[in-house]
């Protein structure tokens, strides 16, 4: 597994694969490629698996699924040697009895047990024999390998991932670093309902993690309970999150369903959250600035998203290119926050519309973002999918001043962001984009038709238009939609008149307040 040579040819039969996924033509093509790459995956373990459970976390109708639950475990009678050596003693003084894994993850595997002790049920999670080695490996390919694509077209930071990455794998490497690290979650993240396993510390090395087992059903499992408990769950999800960002400055950052478990009973529902290896840490500037913002669009203060990205880490210089769009990004991304019923996570898109409003520059903001906000975001992309299996919508405003209190929101309130550099202090504010986009229609002079919709339906105009006014719009050589969309975006739909246009004895007028 340390042979870095074979580690190479390893990656790089997995590059091949993966670029004949993407150019594959059909779906049966798509689904024997993915399948190959899955079995490369699940073989390399490792970074190389984990990039492969992101592909799983981003579709559940393909084959990477498998890569979360249903790798080959090492046997038990190579795992018990390696318990053996770490606790420094046999393992049948500590140990009543241990079962064969069920399952393998990328660096290592977890095997239910119980103590001699007082029969305690325990889960033994074990790292791979030169498991660490592998990852060096990986880690220093990826550092030689060249930026591409988007990656070097848009100035991304590629040197800082890498860095992210390495300390992250360096952490998750050390399984002392992770009982620690789920000890303070446990203490710091006090939610209602949410189960941390307790760590057993005297037992914990570098390569053994000791914990209690926890019981529960998957995540398909649950989406089938009743609505009431269903409810439940999604409260305790969006709780954690909010507890561990805003008061505990540590997210879990692996959300992939095997690290949930879901319970019912007596005392209502709880959910089991696995798994402290990789945690994302969030300093209190940028919270502060993050919840400030989120204060603002809720409560109609103005304020300049540009100032709110830079104190979260963001490249200044860089956003101040896309500067006008940067209320309605706030926007789009930050919908739960500002929304004013429960919000259905299908009402949450975020790749479109930002496609729409920024094309391509969507890469510039991405790249202008700290490293570790691809780990936040795939925090929040994970809690969006589970509410949106559970079918189970809540008020976020409303788990946000339970889950913080009013002390935290008022210190947001009241925080001083950072000065902008002086050539940026002028770059508007929340209150520079439009709330509503109107549709006017007069026929010979009087009102024929007259309809409001949220301002954010500016981002793609030919979708609002009769195909039959469309074509008349477009054969007028008088109106240039395609222009006129253009500075419609590039303004961040800023209050304007969109167009003006009359055929026949019907007047259009589109325009945004």
């Amino acid at each position: 597994m340390n042979n870095p040579i074979g580690r190479g040819l390893k990656l790089l039969r997995i590059g091949w694969q993966a670029r004949k996924m993407g150019q594959s033509h059909s779906d049966a093509e798509r689904l024997l490629a993915q399948r190959a790459l899955t079995a490369m995956f699940a073989e390399a373990r490792g970074v190389t698996m984990k990039i492969g459970q992101l592909f799983a976390d981003s579709d559940e109708a393909t084959p990477f699924r498998e890569l979360l639950d249903n790798i080959e475990p090492l046997p038990l009678e190579t795992v018990l040697p390696l318990i053996d050596r770490q606790l420094g003693r046999p393992y049948h003084e500590v140990f009543e009895h241990i079962e064969a894994s069920s399952a393998a993850a990328s660096l290592g595997q977890v095997h239910h047990a119980r103590f001699k002790q007082d029969g305690s049920e325990v889960a033994i999670k074990i790292r791979y024999p030169d498991i660490r080695d592998a990852v060096e490996s990986e880690l220093r390919l990826a550092g030689l390998m060249p930026g591409m694509g988007p990656v070097k077209k848009w100035g991304f930071d590629l040197l800082g991932y890498k860095e992210v990455l390495k300390q992250n794998m360096d952490r998750e490497l050390d399984y002392r670093s992770e009982a620690q690290r789920q000890q303070a979650f446990a203490q710091g993240v006090m939610v209602d309902g949410l189960v941390v396993p307790k760590v057993y510390p005297e037992l914990c090395r570098e390569a053994l993690l000791v914990q209690s087992w926890e019981g529960g059903e998957s995540l398909e499992q649950a989406k089938e309970w009743p609505i009431e408990l269903r409810q439940q769950l999604s409260r305790i999800l969006i709780k954690t999150l909010l507890t561990s960002l805003f008061h505990h400055g540590q997210v879990h950052g692996d959300p992939h369903s095997g690290n949930y478990l879901f319970r019912r009973g007596g005392h209502g529902v709880e959910v089991a959250l696995l798994d402290y290896g990789c945690t994302i840490e969030v300093n209190e500037t940028a919270r502060l600035a993050l919840l400030k913002l989120i204060l603002a669009m809720r409560e109609g203060r103005d304020i300049s998203p540009l100032q709110c990205f830079a104190a979260m880490g963001f490249d200044e210089q860089k956003l101040g290119y896309i500067a006008p769009t940067l209320p309605l990004v706030a926007r789009i991304l930050l919908r739960p926050f500002h929304a004013t019923r429960p919000l259905r996570m299908e009402d949450w898109p975020v790749s479109q519309p930002m496609s729409r409003l920024l094309g391509d520059k969507r890469w510039w903001f991405r790249s202008a973002g700290p490293p570790q906000l691809l780990l936040l975001l795939r925090a929040f992309q994970g809690l969006s999918r589970q509410l949106q299996s559970l079918e189970a919508y809540q008020d976020w405003w409303t788990l946000i001043r339970e889950s913080l209190g009013d002390e935290l929101l008022q210190r947001a309130r009241e925080f001083q962001l950072p000065p902008l550099s002086r050539e940026l202090s002028e770059t508007p504010g929340l209150q520079a984009i439009a709330d509503t986009l109107h549709v006017e229609v007069l026929k010979n002079g009087s009102p024929h038709v007259k309809v409001s919709l949220p301002a954010e339906a500016a981002l793609d105009l030919a979708e609002l238009m009769p195909e039959e006014v469309l074509e008349q719009l477009q054969g007028s050589g008088e109106i240039d939609l395609e222009a006129i969309q253009q500075r419609v975006n590039d303004s961040g739909i800023a209050p304007q008149d969109v167009f003006d246009y009359s055929h026949a004895d019907k007047h259009y007028r589109v325009w945004l307040s």
